[in-house]
């Protein structure tokens, strides 16, 4: 494990062998050692993704003029993507009673199983938005055709290319440009980068009858961007470009193809939550026309994975930053562009605010300048880690004292999943009881510090203020 371990009571092998005792199969036989192993990763994961149990800071370097950063990939990150599509393989194949080489029966292909994995992948992403890419594309007249891989657009921004002999000063003459090279230069005026607004044809033909004939060039520069009625993939804007540039994108966009066999792939989704992937798998497996099919465990697995996806969509992950030990108000870039929509057009110099979007990019407003003689700004991030997982079968178990007996619990909710029927309904008392644990530590959390809800609210402020999806109540 890479992460500190401040507990030291238990290790791996001494928690299998108490699973093994409580499943009444000391020697391991129906459930394997690496079977249990991924019960217990499972529970650990699932524990601080339902609670932020594991907090902690990570410092990175400011890198001069750069706009986004992406947490996960960020040098010492604690919320790096280390889980890949072949662990989620063999946890079905366990719950599918199949070898984890692949299926043998005639109930299950691999197909079938690495089908269920992407499509239910790519759903999560869609549903959450919680891993979002920056796309940039050329800024033209006309309608734009995005990638297919683009699931849905969060954000644009039109970043106007500046010029040296652009843009400055004011009016012309020497009191525009001055005097360059000693023949004066007039000003052309190159706005400032600036965000775009999400609108319809309604809209922009209720407010602008012609915006379809608006000409390049100020006052026309583009403020809106049309997807409501285009075609999927593509977006027009009320105005053409005013100047050369881009349109820069926050999207999100569906992962690789997956392979049972082929490349390790990481899911572009926090390691805690990659459990819920694996339910809504699992309901798409048992919920299949055939002698696979079992409505019980597919109406419990598709509930699970609902549960999942509606908390991911919800969760926190940046709590914090200090910019050289000086903390920097953090907000949401949905706040920022509400309030200032051409921040991302400031001069560079020391940051002082910090936007989130997704669970993955920050930007630092304004963006670092070369840092204090030369020597870039330490930016010190306070985040929901990844819940250390322990591999070797003498590695610490990183749980308190009073949590493990609950996690045992749901150890053993997991472990009977393959049983099916009775004996797998009977154990939803000790998922309960893993629940209530869960929000036992939640509210404690939350008493510890009078702002700490606060805190977890301005940590999330962008999926309140940009949702993805209207709320069921307003779409009845």
């Amino acid at each position: 494990m890479t992460q500190a371990a401040p507990y030291q009571y238990i290790t791996l092998s001494q928690m299998r062998q108490q699973l093994g005792q409580r499943l009444y199969d000391p020697n391991q036989v129906f459930w394997s050692a690496p079977e249990l192993n991924t019960y217990i990763t499972e529970s650990l994961q699932t524990f601080n993704a339902l609670t932020s149990y594991w907090r902690g800071d990570f410092v990175f370097p400011s890198v001069p003029g750069q706009i986004w950063y992406d947490i996960p990939f960020l040098i010492g990150t604690l919320r790096g993507y280390n889980a890949t599509d072949t662990s989620v393989y063999q946890q079905i194949c366990y719950h599918l009673l199949e070898p984890i080489t692949g299926p043998v029966s005639v109930q299950y292909t691999i197909d079938d199983i690495v089908s269920a994995v992407q499509r239910r992948r790519d759903e999560l992403l869609s549903i959450t938005s919680c891993t979002q890419t920056v796309l940039t594309v050329g800024a033209v007249a006309g309608r734009i055709t995005l990638p297919d891989a683009v699931i849905d657009v969060r954000r644009m921004a039109y970043l106007p290319t500046q010029s040296v002999l652009t843009g400055v000063g004011y009016g012309t003459g020497r009191y525009g440009f001055g005097l360059y090279g000693y023949s004066a230069k007039a000003r052309v005026d190159i706005p400032k980068p600036s965000v775009l607004w999400p609108a319809d044809t309604w809209g922009e033909q209720s407010y602008d009858t012609t915006y379809t004939l608006n000409p390049a060039g100020k006052p026309n520069t583009p403020l809106t961007y049309l997807l409501s009625t285009q075609p999927p993939l593509s977006f027009d804007t009320n105005a053409p470009p005013s100047f050369a540039g881009s349109y820069e994108l926050l999207t999100v966009n569906a992962g690789t193809t997956l392979s049972f066999a082929g490349t390790v792939n990481p899911f572009l989704i926090p390691d805690d939550w990659i459990p819920v992937i694996k339910w809504g798998a699992l309901a798409d497996l048992f919920g299949r026309a055939s002698n696979a099919q079992d409505p019980l465990r597919q109406q419990y697995c598709e509930q699970r994975y609902r549960m999942g996806a509606a908390l991911l969509a919800q969760t926190a992950a940046l709590l914090a930053v200090r910019i050289n030990n000086v903390p920097a108000q953090v907000s949401s870039v949905r706040g920022a562009d509400l309030y200032n929509t051409s921040w991302q057009g400031l001069d560079s110099s020391q940051p002082r605010q910090v936007y989130h979007a997704g669970l993955n990019l920050i930007t630092l407003s304004p963006p670092a300048d070369a840092g204090v003689n030369g020597v870039p700004y330490d930016c010190t991030a306070t985040v929901v880690e990844n819940a250390p997982v322990p591999v070797a079968d003498g590695d610490q178990v990183q749980v308190g004292h009073e949590d493990l007996d609950a996690l045992l619990d749901y150890c053993v909710h997991l472990a009977a999943v393959k049983m099916g029927g009775q004996e797998f309904t009977s154990t939803m008392p000790l998922f309960q009881r893993f629940m209530s644990a869960c929000a036992l530590y939640n509210s404690k959390l939350l008493e510890n510090a009078e702002y700490n809800s606060i805190l977890r609210w301005v940590s999330n402020m962008e999926a309140s203020q940009n949702p993805v999806q209207q709320p069921e109540e307003v779409q009845k």
